[in-house]
């Protein structure tokens, strides 16, 4: 199987030039694959084969979300903003499925407890964020956290995507456990447009982000057709959809939902210390979470914010809320996805 056998869009000309200006270090350029037109980078079209292809274990655990639905994070401009990969929902899953093992948490990183495993395809060696002294970290980042690291992990192994469904059948024709994490589009287009400007990938401004989102042209796009893919396998049973919200506002009760899904029974000491343990205060003081790794020296306020469901209405003038109202409209449209939060 490969990538190259699906339906293949190449982005040329003047929508090449003017992607070309709003993401000037995709030298590259993008590719629209599959079915639904996933928005792709140039280097993952060339290389994910290897993903595509990726040979899953029955007792590999599966985090996908479409790019930044999971995060911590707040939505404010004011407040310094974060690069994190690193999610609660990560943490939370690793340590329900290892018996609550603290310890162990405390002394390896989450990166390597719980990979993205389309890092080092995604993104070009020259594309280290500017607050790094070093630009060429992604570049080792790209070959430590590669696939071959991924898929030489020792069972049970922990991986996050950020890709759609469709680029992942080997994973959807498993049996492994999968847990799909939905958010508010106006939060994640948000805290999507502020990554790529800490990490200086974007030049232009928030409302053309905007634009860009909602029309497929950001990494992870089309954002429903995404949420929608998942939706539809929500009742499989070794599939489990939340809701970043839900998680937010309930957190102990997503616990024990959570640890349901693994076959795992705790005390209320238990849960309790693993609340304690995913407060954001304690989040930014845990090297093995706040940083990308533990030897680099990117702020940790840049890593692990503040969470925040709704922050988007610090953003969003009336006439990009007038946008994703209708965009939000058609879209659940003739859907039975309940999505909560999108009024607030």
């Amino acid at each position: 199987m490969s990538l190259k056998n699906l339906k293949v869009e190449y982005i040329e000309d003047e929508l090449a030039v003017e992607l070309l200006k709003r993401y000037p270090l995709y030298k590259r350029g993008f590719v629209k694959v599959g079915q639904k037109q996933w928005f792709v980078s140039y280097k993952f079209f060339e290389e994910g084969d290897n993903i595509y292809d990726f040979k899953v274990r029955p007792d590999d655990t599966w985090i996908v979300t479409h790019s930044r639905s999971a995060e911590l994070h707040s939505c404010t401009l004011g407040t310094r903003h974060g690069t994190t990969s690193t999610t609660v929902t990560q943490e939370l899953v690793w340590l329900v499925a290892n018996d609550m093992n603290f310890e162990e948490a405390y002394r390896r990183h989450l990166v390597e407890r719980f990979p993205l495993i389309e890092l080092g395809a995604m993104i070009e060696d020259h594309m280290a964020p500017k607050n790094l002294p070093d630009r060429t970290n992604t570049k080792k980042y790209n070959e430590k956290y590669s696939v071959e690291f991924v898929q030489n992990q020792p069972s049970p192994r922990f991986i996050k995507s950020h890709l759609p469904l469709e680029l992942l059948p080997t994973v959807v024709n498993s049996t492994c456990k999968i847990i799909y994490v939905a958010r508010n589009p106006r939060d994640v287009v948000v805290s999507w447009y502020i990554f790529h400007k800490t990490m200086d990938w974007y030049q232009g401004s928030f409302a053309q982000f905007c634009n860009n989102f909602i029309n497929n042209q950001t990494l992870s796009s089309p954002y429903w057709e995404h949420v929608k893919e998942a939706w539809a396998m929500r009742h499989r049973a070794n599939m489990m959809f939340l809701f970043y919200e839900d998680l937010v506002k309930d957190l102990p009760k997503n616990i024990r939902k959570i640890a349901a899904f693994f076959g795992k029974n705790y005390s209320d000491e238990q849960m309790a210390k693993l609340a304690e343990h995913l407060k954001i205060e304690n989040f930014r003081k845990n090297r093995m979470v706040n940083q990308p790794s533990p030897n680099d020296t990117i702020k940790s306020e840049l890593f692990v914010r503040q969470g925040k469901i709704g922050g988007w209405k610090d953003m969003f003038t009336p006439e990009i809320e007038e946008k994703f109202s209708k965009w939000i409209a058609d879209n659940l449209k003739d859907t039975d996805l309940t999505f909560p939060s999108l009024l607030q």
